[in-house]
């Protein structure tokens, strides 16, 4: 089942509870569309915003979730929890936000790693 950017952004708000009215809307469409960007660039696989195959799509959900964290964590929002999977972040001593971006972004490279980046050879005159 290929996805869209409005796939995209209705899942993180679904998984990041209090997301503000102005990330919501266009600017999580644009957050989750430098996203899609972001792992067509690395893995050299042309993805389109309204074909987001199914490999790519949960490195792009992280991305995103982690983009939208940090963009809310700038903005002051706060969540009193967050949950990605299994995990689940409780209001505590830390930041939520901080905590689950930096999650997130983690289980974005994981992602990344497994699909594999592109490979650019050079050659050398000599």
């Amino acid at each position: 089942m290929t996805w869209n950017l409005g796939s995209v952004a209705e899942t993180v708000l679904a998984l990041v509870p209090d997301v503000p009215t102005s990330i919501s809307g266009t600017q999580l469409l644009n957050i989750a569309d430098r996203s899609r960007q972001y792992v067509q660039n690395y893995t050299g696989v042309t993805i389109g915003s309204n074909s987001i195959g199914l490999d790519y799509q949960n490195a792009i959900l992280y991305l995103s979730i982690a983009n939208t964290t940090e963009l809310m964590n700038l903005t002051g929002a706060d969540a009193q929890s967050v949950t990605l999977g299994e995990l689940t972040i409780n209001k505590g001593t830390t930041n939520n936000l901080t905590q689950m971006g930096l999650t997130a972004k983690q289980m974005a490279m994981e992602e990344l790693k497994t699909l594999g980046g592109k490979s650019t050879y050079y050659k050398s005159n000599g």
